[in-house]
């Protein structure tokens, strides 16, 4: 629930810069833009909206046609349910939620799953939003054996995700799948992003408690989220509700102007680079 006389669209300062975490470990730096101009996972190409229901609210999804070689593992009414299944007041100011294809400078220099915006604005779609990155359909992803104990833990995560970890001599070579990709979106990166949200919301409560938010440490904010995801999950999991089937309504998709290509691995089978 947002506070009275709280506006989200006044972006914290910190946000997108060194300062947030952004560009501290790449020498080479994506392009971002600030000052009112879109950020660069703001620029969306050729995208389709589409509107979702999640209890008693609609949500838009925004959907962005993906490269050869690449899909989005999530269906929308993959995250629906997904949203359904997470407490309304955790979920009630999520507006968008944005299915992206990343650039090819993007994903070698910073691939993500996804990522949260406490703010967003794509074109006429503004709000809180939670982007999901299209994956390469299938690929190898090389882990140096010189681990943090923070990385050691997330190479766990993968392998629980289903992703197939092999011990090579010199590294890691994790073997991602549509099935396993989905899964850590769906399932761990989905929750992890609104327990990023559900975090800030319980920090905040004036200016000056939104200043002290952006100074936590990253690996406390890190730590909520993985705890709201890996609750949520063991939670659902008892309850029978996860794992799920894909739900991919062939009909509805072509009907709202989407492509099947850009969810099915029988026709954008050409891999990625």
């Amino acid at each position: 629930m947002r506070r009275p006389g709280w506006d989200a669209r006044r972006r914290n300062k910190n946000i997108g810069t060194s300062k947030s975490g952004y560009g501290q470990n790449n020498r080479m730096q994506i392009s971002e833009s600030w000052a009112g101009v879109p950020l660069f996972y703001e620029k969306l190409k050729d995208f389709v909206a589409i509107v979702r229901r999640v209890g008693e609210r609609e949500i838009t999804i925004l959907v962005e046609p993906v490269q050869p070689g690449f899909l989005h593992a999530c269906t929308p009414d993959d995250i629906v349910q997904v949203l359904s299944l997470l407490p309304s007041k955790d979920v009630e100011s999520i507006s968008l939620v944005v299915l992206r294809q990343p650039k090819r400078k993007e994903r070698l220099l910073s691939p993500v799953w996804g990522r949260l915006q406490y703010w967003s604005e794509i074109h006429q779609y503004t709000g809180v939003a939670i982007h999901l990155e299209a994956q390469p359909v299938e690929t190898v992803q090389r882990w140096s054996k010189s681990l943090t104990p923070d990385e050691i833990q997330e190479l766990e995560r993968l392998a629980q995700d289903g992703h197939r970890v092999v011990s090579e001599r010199r590294y890691y070579a994790v073997h991602t799948s549509l099935e396993s990709n989905r899964s850590t979106q769906l399932y761990r990166t989905l929750p992890h992003e609104v327990g990023h949200y559900v975090d800030y919301l319980e920090s905040v409560q004036d200016d000056e408690n939104n200043d002290l938010y952006w100074s936590k440490p990253d690996q406390e904010k890190e730590a909520f989220a993985h705890r709201y995801a890996t609750q949520f999950w063991e939670r659902e999991k008892v309850a029978g509700h996860v794992p799920f089937e894909r739900i991919l309504n062939e009909e509805k998709l072509v009907a709202e102007g989407l492509a099947l290509s850009w969810f099915t691995p029988s026709s954008n089978s050409v891999k990625a680079d």
